[in-house]
C-alpha cells in the first residue's frame, strides 16, 4: 500500500532532492527498493542505509525478550478475532434496516465485544481444562453474567438531554495520531529491522530477528507488521533431539530465540590502575568500517595549525574504590584549545570496576619535533601509573593525504580525489559543507550535484551555489529550503523556481470543527463576525493564502465551500460549490457528500437519495454513517419512521431518542381542537375561560396567557382516547367556548401543552427532553423548512437574554437548546417564537432539557 502511495502516482516528484529529504526511513527504503532493479543509484542507497546501524546484540536480545514476556508478538488470537469481526460485519450488512424497531439503537459496542469474545473462545476449552480450574471458571462465568445483566439494564435506561460537547478541531492524521508537523523524516528512524528489510531481496520471504527494534511508535509497529512475512498460523515444525543437540526443521517462517551455555577462559590476576593515552584530530575523530564506528587515532605525523585532542582513560579493575590525582600537560611547543591550560591536575574517584575518561585539546603553531610529557596518576602522593612518553613529529604539510579521511581529502585532496571519495563512501555520514569553498568552480559544482542527485542526497551548502552559477534546476531545489526567503515570498506561490504550498510545508491544513452550533443566523451589526475564535483564525488564514493565488482551483473552491457552510452562509457556499469540476478532484467521495448536504437547502432534497444510496455500505465507518444519516433524514422528511442507526454520536442519539419519546402537541384553529401525539394512548383536555390582560400582568414572560391557568379550576375537562394507528385527533370546541377567549390545555404522560384560540396554520411540536421542535403545516401535516425560530432565555434571578435563532431544516426540525458558547448557561426557561411569512406565528415556552 505504501509502495503504491509513494511511487504509483508520480514517481518523478519524489526524486526531487528537496522532497526526498522529507521522507522517513520506510518511505526511503520503499523508494530505493523500487529503484534498485532499475538503476545503480537505488542499490547504492540501500547499501548506505545498511551502514547506518551499528549492531548491538545485547540491546536487541533485551528488547526481544521484553516483547516475548509482554505478549506483544502473540498472534494466536488474531485469526479468531478477525473471523468474529468478519462475521459481525456480515450479519450487520445482511440485516435490513426495517428489521430493527423504529428508534431502537444499534447493537452496542459491548454487545459486539461479547459476541467477539464468544467467537474467540475455543469450542473445546472447557473439555480440556483440568478439574481444579472448574471453580474459578464458574466464578468467572457468574461475575460475567452479573456484569452482563447490569450493562443490559443500563442500556435499557433512557438517557437525558446532554449539553453539546465543546467544539473541537479535527485534522487529517496521515500517520496514526500524529500531527502534520510530526510526520517528517524523523518519524521512523533507521534501525536494525529496517536495515534487514532494505537488504532483503524482492520476492523472498522477509523475517528479521530485530522486529522488537521497530517499536518507536505505533506507525512504525504497523509498518513493520505489514512487511513481516510471519504467518498467523504457524506450520507444524519438526524437532529432533540427539543428546544435547536439538535440530529444528521449520515448516513456515519463524523467529527463533536461542540461548546456550559455553565455556570461557578464566580472568587473569587483578591489575593495578590501567591507563591509556591516545591522540585524535578534533575534526576527524572517527572512521567507519562497514556499519561499525571506530576511533581514528593519530599515530604518525601531526599538522601545524590543526586542532588535536588527547584522550586519557583510567580503569580500576579491582573491587576497591580509589581516589586518584591525574597530572595532564599539553606537548611542548603547543598551545591550548577549548579554554584549556598548559598544565593542570584533576582529581578522579574511581568506583570498583569503573572507568573514567579525561580529554584536553591543543594545536601546534609551527613544525618541528615536540616532546610530550605523558599523563601521570598518583594516589596519596605516590605514583601508581603513567602513560608512555612520546615525541611528536609536526609538519607544515602532510607528507601524504589520508584517502580514507574526509577531512583530509576535502581540504587537501585534488578535485578528482574528492569526486572519487564521494563515489565510494556513504554520503549520509559526510559533512558536505567542507567542500563548499571548492564549488565556485562550475565544472566541479556540476559534477558534485550530479553525484548527489543520483544518490538522493541533498545539502544546502552544495545547492546554494546554484544561484551563483545561474543553474535553474539547482536553484529550484535550494529555494524551498531557504526558510527566510520563502517567508518573504508570501503564503502561496507557483513559479518556475519556487512553489510554495502551505500544506506541503506544514504551514496550513484543513481543520474541521465539530460539534458547532451558531447562536445567530444573520449578521450582527454592520460587519459579519465569526463568534468562534478558532474558526475565525482558520478562515482568515485561508483567505490570506487564497489571496496569493492568481486563480483558485477546484480543491480551493471545495475548501471555500466547507468554511462558508461552517458560517451558515449557504447561498454563497452553493455558488462556490457550483464552480467545482468533480473530474479534476483527486477523490469523488467528499464532493458527493457535499452534493447531498447542499441538496437539503434546495427545493429538491430527494435528489440526494440516489447519491447517498451508493455509499450506504461504504467500507469506512465514518463515511458510511454520514451517508446513512442522509438517507434517514430523507425518510423522516417524507413521513417514514426514523431508524435508530449508529447512536454513538450525540446528535444521532438525541434524534433517535426524541423519535421514541412520548410527544403531545396542541393546536386550536377555526373553532377546532387538534391534538398531535406520539407514543401515547390517552390524554386529558381542559378548557379555561381566559382573561388575557390578567394573565399577562401576572406572568409577563409567559406568552399567549398560557401560564395563568395554573392556579384556577378548568371550566371543563374531557378524557380523549388516542388511537395507536393515527398521529392526531381533531374535534370541535365545545359550544360554550366557541365565542370566548379560551385556553385549551392537554395533559398526558407527564407532558402538558396549552394553547389559546389564535389564528395560525403552524403546528409546532416540542420535544423538551432533547431541546428540539418540529414545525409542520396544520392542514397537510407536511414538514415546513426555512421557518424562522427565535429563542430567548430566562436566567435565574429573572434576567432575560437572547439565546439563539435560526431556521428549520428540510424535516421542519430545529434544535432550540444547543449553543456552543456559555452565555445563557443555567437558563430555567425558554420563550420561543416560530415565525413564517405565509403561515403566521406561534409563541411557545419550554423548560431546558434535563441533564
Amino acid at each position: 500500500f505504501l509502495d503504491q502511495w509513494l511511487l504509483g502516482a508520480d514517481l518523478g516528484a519524489y526524486l526531487e532532492p528537496w522532497k526526498f529529504a522529507r521522507l522517513n526511513v520506510v518511505e526511503r527504503i520503499l523508494l530505493a527498493r523500487r529503484l534498485a532493479g532499475e538503476a545503480e543509484s537505488g542499490a547504492r542507497h540501500v547499501r548506505e542505509l545498511l551502514e547506518m546501524v551499528r549492531p548491538d546484540p545485547e540491546r536487541a536480545a533485551f528488547r526481544f525478550a521484553t516483547a516475548l514476556r509482554s505478549g506483544a508478538l502473540d498472534a494466536s488470537r488474531a485469526p479468531r478475532l478477525a473471523e468474529a469481526e468478519k462475521k459481525l460485519k456480515s450479519e450487520d450488512r445482511d440485516a435490513p434496516e426495517s428489521a430493527r424497531p423504529a428508534g431502537a439503537p444499534a447493537p452496542s459496542r459491548l454487545a459486539r465485544l461479547k459476541d467477539a469474545r464468544k467467537a474467540e473462545a475455543p469450542a473445546d476449552k472447557m473439555a480440556d481444562e483440568p478439574a481444579a480450574d472448574a471453580a474459578p471458571a464458574a466464578e468467572r462465568e457468574e461475575a460475567e453474567e452479573v456484569m452482563s445483566k447490569d450493562l443490559e439494564r443500563r442500556e435499557q435506561q433512557r438517557q437525558l438531554y446532554r449539553a453539546p460537547d465543546r467544539t473541537r478541531a479535527w485534522v487529517e492524521s496521515n500517520y496514526w495520531h500524529r500531527r502534520i508537523e510530526e510526520t517528517g523524516a524523523d518519524l521512523i528512524a533507521v534501525n536494525a529491522f529496517w536495515r534487514d528489510y532494505a537488504a532483503a531481496r524482492e520476492g523472498d520471504v522477509f523475517c528479521s530477528p530485530h522486529v522488537a527494534e521497530a517499536t518507536s511508535s505505533l506507525a512504525e509497529m504497523i509498518l513493520a507488521l505489514a512487511v513481516l512475512d510471519l504467518p498467523f498460523e504457524p506450520g507444524a515444525h519438526a524437532e529432533e533431539r540427539q543428546g544435547d543437540r536439538l535440530t529444528l526443521r521449520a515448516a513456515s517462517p519463524l523467529l527463533l530465540v536461542r540461548r546456550e551455555i559455553t565455556a570461557t577462559a578464566p580472568a587473569g590476576a587483578q591489575s593495578p590502575i590501567l591507563i591509556g593515552q591516545n591522540f585524535f584530530r578534533l575534526d576527524d575523530r572517527y572512521r567507519y568500517e562497514g556499519n561499525e564506528r571506530l576511533d581514528n587515532f593519530v599515530t604518525d605525523e601531526f599538522v601545524a595549525g590543526v586542532g588535536y585532542g588527547c584522550q586519557v582513560v583510567l580503569t580500576n579493575p579491582t573491587s576497591t574504590p580509589r581516589k586518584l590525582d591525574v597530572l595532564l600537560q599539553i606537548p611542548r611547543g603547543a598551545l591550548p584549545l577549548q579554554s584549556g591550560v598548559r598544565t593542570r591536575g584533576a582529581p578522579v574517584q574511581l568506583e570498583p570496576f569503573a572507568t573514567a575518561a579525561l580529554e584536553y585539546a591543543f594545536y601546534f603553531p609551527a613544525a618541528g619535533k615536540r616532546p610530550h610529557y605523558p599523563a601521570h596518576v598518583a594516589k596519596d602522593g605516590e605514583l601508581v601509573a603513567f602513560a608512555p612518553a612520546v615525541t611528536m613529529t609536526v609538519v607544515e604539510t602532510p607528507s601524504k593525504v589520508d584517502t580514507a579521511s574526509w577531512e583530509h581529502v576535502s581540504q587537501d585532496g585534488s578535485a578528482e580525489e574528492v569526486l572519487a571519495f564521494l563515489d565510494t563512501h556513504n554520503l549520509l555520514r559526510l559533512d558536505l559543507g567542507k567542500i563548499a569553498w571548492r564549488l565556485r568552480d562550475r565544472g566541479f559544482f556540476a559534477a558534485v550535484v550530479e553525484r548527489l542527485r543520483r544518490r538522493h542526497v541533498y545539502s544546502d551548502a552544495v545547492w546554494s551555489w546554484g544561484i551563483l552559477h545561474q543553474d535553474a534546476a539547482a536553484t529550484a531545489d535550494y529555494l524551498p529550503h531557504a526558510a527566510g526567503f520563502v517567508a518573504s515570498a508570501g503564503r502561496a506561490l507557483v513559479s518556475p523556481l519556487l512553489t510554495i504550498d502551505p500544506v506541503a510545508r506544514h504551514a496550513w491544513q484543513i481543520v474541521e470543527y465539530e460539534p458547532l452550533f451558531h447562536s445567530r443566523a444573520h449578521r450582527f451589526g454592520k460587519r459579519r463576525e465569526i463568534l468562534n475564535h478558532a474558526l475565525a483564525r482558520q478562515y482568515l488564514a485561508l483567505l490570506d493564502i487564497l489571496a496569493y493565488r492568481p486563480k483558485l482551483d477546484d480543491a480551493d473552491w471545495m475548501t471555500v465551500t466547507y468554511y462558508l457552510l461552517l458560517q451558515d452562509r449557504v447561498e454563497e457556499a452553493m455558488a462556490s460549490f457550483a464552480r467545482v469540476d468533480p473530474n479534476r478532484l483527486p477523490m469523488r467521495l467528499q464532493y458527493d457528500y457535499m452534493t447531498c448536504y447542499l441538496a437539503f437547502f434546495t427545493d429538491e432534497p430527494t435528489s440526494a437519495r440516489a447519491i447517498a444510496a451508493g455509499y450506504r455500505d461504504h467500507p469506512v465507518e465514518r463515511w458510511r454513517t454520514m451517508f446513512r444519516d442522509v438517507l434517514r433524514q430523507l425518510d423522516e422528511a417524507e413521513g417514514k419512521a426514523a431508524a435508530g442507526g449508529d447512536l454513538r454520536d450525540r446528535e444521532r442519539r438525541h434524534a433517535a431518542l426524541a423519535a421514541t419519546e412520548p410527544g403531545l402537541e396542541l393546536a386550536v384553529e377555526a373553532r377546532r381542537v387538534t391534538v398531535r401525539y406520539q407514543n401515547l394512548r390517552q390524554c386529558e383536555v381542559s378548557y379555561y375561560r381566559l382573561d388575557v390582560e390578567f394573565s399577562f400582568s401576572t406572568h409577563p414572560f409567559v406568552q399567549q396567557g398560557a401560564g395563568g391557568s395554573a392556579f384556577i379550576e378548568p371550566a371543563r375537562s374531557d378524557r380523549v382516547d388516542l388511537p395507536a394507528d393515527r398521529k392526531e385527533v381533531t374535534f370541535d370546541l365545545p359550544a360554550e367556548f366557541q365565542g370566548a377567549n379560551v385556553l385549551v390545555e392537554v395533559r398526558g404522560a407527564g407532558v402538558t401543552r396549552r394553547h389559546t384560540y389564535l389564528a395560525s396554520s403552524l403546528a409546532v411540536q416540542l420535544v423538551e427532553s432533547y431541546g428540539q421542535l418540529q414545525v409542520t403545516h396544520a392542514d397537510s401535516g407536511k414538514p415546513l423548512p426555512k421557518v424562522y425560530v427565535k429563542v430567548y432565555a430566562r436566567l435565574p434571578g429573572g434576567k432575560v437574554r437572547f439565546h439563539k435563532d435560526g431556521y428549520t431544516d428540510l424535516r421542519g426540525r430545529f434544535d432550540y437548546a444547543s449553543v456552543s458558547d456559555a452565555g445563557t448557561a443555567g437558563a430555567d426557561r425558554y420563550a420561543i417564537l416560530v415565525l413564517s411569512e405565509t403561515h403566521g406565528a406561534v409563541i411557545r415556552e419550554a423548560v431546558p432539557p434535563g441533564k
